[in-house]
C-alpha cells in the first residue's frame, strides 16, 4: 500500500546540502549515507573533482534513497490497567520502539507521545503493531505506521512540515493516511470491518485494492460505505454544572437525533490523554464507579446504525463524595413526644447542616427550616398528627465555593397521641 499522494505534494527525489567549512564527501557518506562506499555516485552527480575539497556553501544533490534511516522512539505518557508493550507492562516513560506490539486488557488504556508530539491512544481490547518509527538522517523526514490489529487507535498528528514525512494506521483491510489531523482508526478482527472518523483535518482512506476515499473533517467512513458520511452532532450533558457527590457517578445526555448507542469516556485531562474509564449505552445515560475528589472531564458520542462514532462533547466536571446518611427515632419525655431526626455525613467531617420540616414531599412551605447547625442531629417535640417529610442539606465549604447536597426526602407518619 503506498502512501496518499493527494496529501501531500510530490517528493524530491533529491536532498539539497549546502557544503560547511572542512565538509569533505568521506565525512558526509560516514555521517549520512546508507553505504558509506557509495559517495561515488554523489561525486558523479554533482561533477566533484576531488572529494577531500568541497567549495564551501556549494548545494549538493544527495539523492533520497541513499540515505541512512535511524529508529526514533515514543514514550508511554499515561496508561491505567492491564497494559502490555511488547513483553513488559506498561510505565509511564517506557520507551516503544519500531516492532513493539502494544495491548490494551479490559478497562485499559495507553496514550503514547512521539518525539513531535504527536499522540496516539488506544482504548480497551486493543492490539496495536508499531511497524515504522524512524527518520531520515539529513533529511530529517519521519516515518510513522502504526498496524491496528484489533480495537481501536486514535491520534493526534503534529502537523508535518516535510512533504516526505508520513504517518499511518493500518489494518488487515485499509490504510489511513494523514498530514496533521485528529482522528480515529478500528478493526474488528470477527468481521474483518475497518472504520475511521475524522474530527479535524482530513485523511485519506483506502480499501485493500479499492478507491482511495478523502475524509475530511466531521465526515467518517468504513469499508462497506460507498463514500464518507457526516458524523452524528455531539450530545448535549444535562446537569452539566452538577457536583458529583454520590458514590457512583452518573451522566444523563439529550437523546442525538441517528444514534443507536453511545459512548461515554472519563479522563483526568481535557485532551483524553489519560483516560479512566469508558462505557457504551443503548441510551444516552452511563454510570461509572466513585473517583477520588478533584476535577475530571467527560467525554460523550453517540454512533450511528454504521457504527461511526459521531463528534464528541467534552465537560469538565467536580467530584466530590458526600454520603449522607439519615435516620429518625421517637421517645417519651414525660407526657411528650420527642421525634430525633439523626445524619451522618462522613466524608465532610467540616459540614454544617440545614434541617427542614415539611408537609410536602417537595420540601417547600417548610414548617421548619433551621440551618447552620454543626452537630449530627435536631429534635422536635410533640408533632401533630400527619404525614411530614424531612431531610437534611450538608454545607462545606472549600476550595472558595461553598457544595451543598440535600438528603432525600423521608417520610414520616405521625399518629395521634395516646
Amino acid at each position: 500500500m503506498a502512501t496518499s499522494a493527494g496529501l501531500r505534494a510530490e517528493t524530491p527525489a533529491h536532498v539539497a546540502y549546502s557544503v560547511n567549512r572542512n565538509d569533505t564527501l568521506y565525512d558526509l557518506a560516514r555521517r549520512y549515507f546508507a553505504d558509506p562506499a557509495s559517495y561515488p555516485v554523489v561525486q558523479k552527480l554533482n561533477r566533484i573533482g576531488n572529494p577531500r575539497r568541497i567549495p564551501v556553501g556549494r548545494i549538493l544533490k544527495i539523492p533520497r534513497s541513499m540515505l541512512r534511516r535511524e529508529p526514533i522512539e515514543a514514550v508511554v505518557q499515561s496508561y491505567r490497567g492491564a497494559v502490555l508493550v511488547g513483553a513488559r507492562g506498561a510505565a509511564v516513560g517506557l520507551r516503544v520502539r519500531e516492532g513493539d506490539l502494544i495491548e490494551t486488557g479490559e478497562r485499559s488504556f495507553v496514550s503514547l507521545r512521539l518525539p513531535d508530539s504527536t499522540t496516539v491512544s488506544l482504548p480497551p481490547g486493543s492490539r496495536v503493531r508499531v511497524e515504522r518509527l524512524r527518520r531520515t538522517l539529513l533529511a530529517e523526514s519521519v516515518e510513522r505506521r502504526f498496524v491496528v490489529q484489533r480495537g481501536q487507535a486514535s491520534g493526534i498528528v503534529t502537523p508535518m512540515t516535510d512533504p516526505h514525512s508520513t504517518f499511518q494506521f493500518l489494518t488487515p483491510r485499509a490504510m489511513t493516511s494523514v498530514r496533521g489531523t485528529r482522528f480515529r482508526t478500528s478493526y474488528d478482527p470477527a468481521s474483518g470491518a475497518s472504520k475511521v472518523e475524522v474530527s479535524e483535518g482530513k485523511v485519506a482512506f483506502r480499501e485493500t485494492r479499492e478507491k482511495e476515499q478523502f475524509v475530511v473533517a466531521g465526515f467518517g467512513t468504513n469499508d462497506g460505505l460507498a463514500a464518507p458520511v457526516p458524523l452524528l452532532a455531539p450530545p448535549e450533558l444535562m446537569s452539566p454544572d452538577r457536583v458529583q457527590a454520590e458514590e457512583q457517578l452518573v451522566f444523563a445526555a439529550r437523546p442525538v437525533v441517528g444514534a443507536a448507542r453511545y459512548r461515554f469516556q472519563i479522563a483526568r485531562d481535557a485532551g483524553f490523554l489519560d483516560v479512566l474509564d469508558e462505557a457504551y449505552a443503548q441510551v444516552p445515560r452511563a454510570e461509572f464507579a466513585g473517583l477520588p475528589r478533584g476535577t475530571y472531564f467527560v467525554r460523550m458520542a453517540g454512533m450511528d446504525r454504521n457504527d461511526l462514532e459521531g463528534l464528541a462533547s467534552t465537560y469538565s466536571f467536580e467530584r466530590r463524595l458526600n454520603r449522607l446518611r439519615t435516620s429518625f427515632e421517637e421517645s417519651r419525655a414525660g407526657r411528650y413526644r420527642q421525634f430525633l431526626f439523626r445524619w451522618q455525613a462522613p466524608d465532610a467531617p467540616e459540614a454544617s447542616f440545614r434541617f427542614q420540616l415539611s408537609r410536602s414531599p417537595d420540601g417547600s412551605a417548610p414548617l421548619v427550616d433551621q440551618t447552620g447547625l454543626t452537630g449530627d442531629a435536631f429534635v422536635i417535640t410533640d408533632l401533630a398528627a400527619g404525614t411530614y417529610y424531612w431531610r437534611v442539606m450538608s454545607m462545606e465549604a472549600a476550595e472558595g465555593r461553598v457544595y451543598t447536597k440535600w438528603s432525600p426526602a423521608n417520610e414520616l407518619r405521625v399518629g395521634a397521641a395516646k
